[in-house]
């Protein structure tokens, strides 16, 4: 008799025993409280100097946007960094199909994912060209314009800077960067993102 209440309490957790789900408390268990100092831990903009005024040892690099684009995009590879915010810098020369070059210093952030509660994948324009007095000009007013819907229709050059700096993950080193823009968006590129 012993032996039957003994193999009784011994089996009686199995059979009493069912899966338990958070559907089954009042409490919700894998709530995780947010940290207090997370907003501490939000992107923070580096302030850096703009960069040197493109001289005649500028390397300038053809972008492919497609083919009735209007314009004559370029970036200068030497402009090219990667900031200490993890932002790419750089000069981008939009010249009109007049000839005239319209240049800017420039800042991409990349963002984690697109779904990110944090900052989502920005530009900012930190400068504009004088190519008479060969100075920069500041914005009054400098932004970060997010890069959405945008990327094929309103601004398709910033569109394929994204694309080549930004998807598959920021490269770790200005010569990466160098290297998938090459890749991904000059005029011999394999990769032409237009629709």
């Amino acid at each position: 008799m012993q032996r039957w209440i003994l193999l009784l309490a011994l089996a009686a957790p199995a059979v009493f025993a069912q899966s338990r789900t958070d559907k089954d408390t009042l409490v919700n268990t894998r709530y995780v409280e947010r940290n207090p100092n997370e907003a501490d831990a939000q992107f923070k903009e580096a302030e850096l100097a703009l960069p040197p005024m493109p001289g005649k040892d500028a390397q300038w690099f053809d972008l492919y946007i497609k083919p009735d684009f209007p314009q004559q995009p370029q970036i200068d590879l030497n402009s090219i960094t990667l900031a200490p915010d993890n932002t790419v810098r750089y000069v981008l020369n939009i010249r009109s199909a007049r000839g005239h070059d319209n240049l800017s210093a420039e800042a991409l952030y990349c963002s984690e994912s697109a779904f990110s509660a944090k900052k989502k994948s920005s530009y900012k324009v930190y400068g504009y060209g004088d190519t008479v007095n060969n100075r920069w000009i500041q914005p009054r007013n400098p932004q970060w314009k997010e890069i959405g819907a945008i990327l094929n229709t309103a601004d398709p050059v910033r569109g394929v800077l994204y694309r080549a700096f930004c998807e598959d993950g920021l490269p770790g080193s200005k010569e990466k960067l160098v290297q998938r823009l090459k890749e991904r968006s000059g005029t011999q590129s394999k990769f032409h993102w237009t629709k």
